[in-house]
C-alpha cells in the first residue's frame, strides 16, 4: 500500500527589499527547500522581485506593494489579515528587520506564532568601519541562512565552503536563479538592436549605483570600454534603472562604439535572461553586481567607499574579481556600510584612484578576454 503523504509544513518568511538583498535569499531559500522535503514557503516581498524565484518548487510569492495596496498602519493590518488566512504557518522568519516587519511579527506573535529574526550584526559592522576589528563578517546569504537554523530547518553543509574564496565548491551550495522560460522575445529584441561582434564577447556594464561613495565616474567607464574595443571585437550592455540613469547612461554611449543602453528596454526577467548569456559582467557594488552573480556570469565588482568583507560580496566570485583599493594603502577604506554619507577626505581616492587601465589589465590578467 503507497504511503501517504505527509502534510506540507507552511513557513512565512519576510524580505520586502532592497533589489541586492532579496536576490541574496534566493540561494538561502532554494537550499532550505532541498534539505527540508515537507516544508512550504510564503515568501512576502515587493511584486518587482516575483521572477527571482521562479521555478522554486513548494515556494510561492506573494507579492506586496507597500506605496499602494499596503500603505501606512492600516494597510500593514490588511496585509496581515490577508496572510493569516493562508495557511496554519508553523513559524515566521523576518529576514528583514525593518518597522514593517516588526510591525507584523509583532501582529503574528500576539496571535500565538512562533518568530524567528535576523541578527544583523550592527555592532560588528561598526567596529569594521572603526578599525576595531579587520575580522571578515558573515556572508548576507549566510546570515539568511542563519535564521532558518534557528528556526528549526535544516540547511545543508554548514561552515566548510567559504561563498568567495572557495567560490568554485560553493557553486553547489549557493545555487542562484533557475534561467528557464521562452527567450524568443529577448532573441527577437536583441536582433533588431543590430548587435555587431563576436557573440562570445557580449560584456555587461552595471555603472551605476545609489550612493556616491559607490559610484566610479561614468568617463572612466568609456575609457575602459575604448581600451577594450582597441584589442577584442566586442559588444557592451549598458544596464540602469530609471530614466535619470538612461539618460546619464546615453551620454556616456555617444563616446563609446559597439555598445547599447538596455535601461527600460527590457522585463528584469529578460534582463537576467540577457545577463546569463554575457562572457561577463563589469559591476559597481550594486543590486546588478548580486543579480550578474546569481545568474551564473563572472562578474567584476568596483568598490570604492564600501567593502566586500562586510557580507555583500558577490556569490560565488573569486576574491580577485573584485577591485578595490587595499585598506594597506588607504586606511581610511571603508567608511560605510551601504554606502551612504560622503568622503571625509572629500575627494573620494577611494573610486579616484581606481584607474580604467588597472581595471582593463585586471580583467586580461583573469583571462576574461
Amino acid at each position: 500500500m503507497k504511503q501517504a503523504e505527509q502534510p506540507l509544513k507552511h513557513y512565512l518568511i519576510f524580505r520586502f527589499s532592497a533589489m541586492g538583498d532579496v536576490a541574496l535569499t534566493v540561494p538561502a531559500i532554494r537550499r532550505v527547500i532541498d534539505n527540508n522535503p515537507g516544508l512550504h514557503i510564503t515568501l512576502v516581498s515587493s511584486p518587482r522581485f516575483v521572477t527571482f524565484f521562479d521555478n522554486i518548487p513548494r515556494l510561492e510569492v506573494f507579492p506586496a506593494d507597500f506605496y499602494k495596496d499596503y500603505k501606512g498602519p492600516g494597510g500593514l493590518l490588511k496585509l496581515y489579515r490577508q496572510l493569516k488566512k493562508l495557511h496554519r504557518f508553523v513559524s515566521l522568519i523576518d529576514l528583514h528587520g525593518v518597522i514593517r516587519s516588526h510591525i507584523l511579527t509583532s501582529l503574528f506573535k500576539l496571535s500565538g506564532l512562533k518568530v524567528h529574526m535576523i541578527n544583523k550584526d550592527r555592532k560588528q559592522k561598526k567596529d569594521y568601519i572603526k578599525g576595531i576589528s579587520r575580522k571578515k563578517l558573515t556572508h548576507s546569504t549566510d546570515r539568511y541562512l542563519e535564521v532558518f537554523r534557528k528556526a528549526g530547518l535544516k540547511t545543508g553543509a554548514k561552515g566548510n565552503v567559504d561563498p568567495v574564496a572557495d567560490s568554485k565548491n560553493a557553486k553547489e551550495q549557493y545555487k542562484g536563479f533557475s534561467i528557464s522560460g521562452n527567450s524568443s522575445l529577448l532573441d527577437k529584441k536583441i536582433l533588431s538592436w543590430n548587435i555587431a561582434g563576436d557573440t562570445n564577447t557580449w560584456i555587461g556594464i552595471a555603472p551605476m549605483a545609489k550612493h556616491s561613495l559607490k559610484r566610479w565616474d561614468l568617463s572612466n567607464f568609456a575609457d575602459l570600454m575604448n581600451l577594450i574595443n582597441k584589442e577584442h571585437k566586442a559588444w557592451f550592455f549598458y544596464f540602469g534603472g530609471g530614466e535619470n540613469e538612461k539618460t546619464a547612461i546615453n551620454k556616456l554611449l555617444s563616446n563609446v562604439e559597439n555598445s547599447t543602453n538596455i535601461t527600460g528596454r527590457l522585463s528584469l526577467k529578460q534582463e537576467i535572461q540577457l545577463i546569463s548569456k554575457l562572457k561577463f559582467m563589469i559591476s559597481m557594488d550594486s543590486a546588478n553586481m548580486h543579480i550578474s552573480a546569481l545568474a551564473g556570469t563572472p562578474t567584476i565588482s568596483i568598490w570604492g567607499g564600501t567593502h566586500p568583507d562586510l557580507g555583500f560580496s558577490a556569490l560565488n566570485q573569486p576574491a580577485e574579481y573584485s577591485i578595490q583599493i587595499p585598506q594597506s594603502e588607504l586606511s581610511c577604506r571603508p567608511c560605510t556600510v551601504y554606502g551612504k554619507g560622503e568622503c571625509a577626505r572629500g575627494d573620494l581616492a577611494c573610486l579616484q584612484w581606481i584607474k580604467p587601465e588597472m581595471v582593463y589589465e585586471k580583467i586580461k590578467s583573469l583571462k576574461l578576454l
